[in-house]
């Protein structure tokens, strides 16, 4: 994070983006944390959220997805989706002042479309037996191993899973 703050640029993954949020968050003195989840088919907003074919079923291998949330007492916790935000301008080519992408800053700072599932909203597990990535800093994704060589999660082609959905 402060590497982030010093350069003033604010890209990365998802992981990243929503740790940053959670970061200034605690700074500030509210309870904040990362939630770890995969989307699970359409966006009503973006196909850069998630899409699935004309019976519902989508490969969603890829779609993993770390969102953040913050507590505010007396409400709970509230969802919010940080990285969404620059995703769209990314994958639909707007600029940060184009109205979808202020629309969906005004909506997912304080929500997040129900798409999605968390798996999680932990850090540094330490797993038995102690795996090379010790401890594994989140779990996002499939971990393996073969022969102590740690298989390159990012990369479902060569590491070799598959994850599907399907609406109901």
């Amino acid at each position: 994070m402060e590497k982030m703050l010093e350069s003033g640029y604010y890209g990365g993954k998802c992981t990243d983006l929503s740790s940053l949020f959670v970061a200034l968050l605690r700074a500030a003195g509210i309870p904040a944390r990362e939630v770890f989840g995969i989307r699970l088919g359409r966006s009503n907003f973006s196909k850069a959220f998630g899409k699935s074919d004309t019976k519902g079923f989508a490969d969603i291998t890829t779609w993993q997805h770390c969102r953040a949330e913050y507590y505010i007492p007396g409400i709970g916790w509230i969802p919010s989706d940080p990285a969404d935000i620059t995703k769209l301008e990314l994958v639909e080519k707007l600029p940060y002042e184009h109205p979808r992408v202020q629309a969906l800053k005004r909506r997912y700072l304080h929500s997040w479309e129900m798409n999605w599932m968390g798996f999680n909203h932990a850090r540094d597990f330490k797993l038995w037996p102690t795996p090379e990535q010790y401890p594994l800093n989140m779990f996002g994704y499939p971990y393996a191993e073969i022969e102590d060589e740690v298989l390159d999660y990012y990369d479902p082609k060569n590491f070799s899973y598959r994850i599907t959905s399907q609406e109901l």
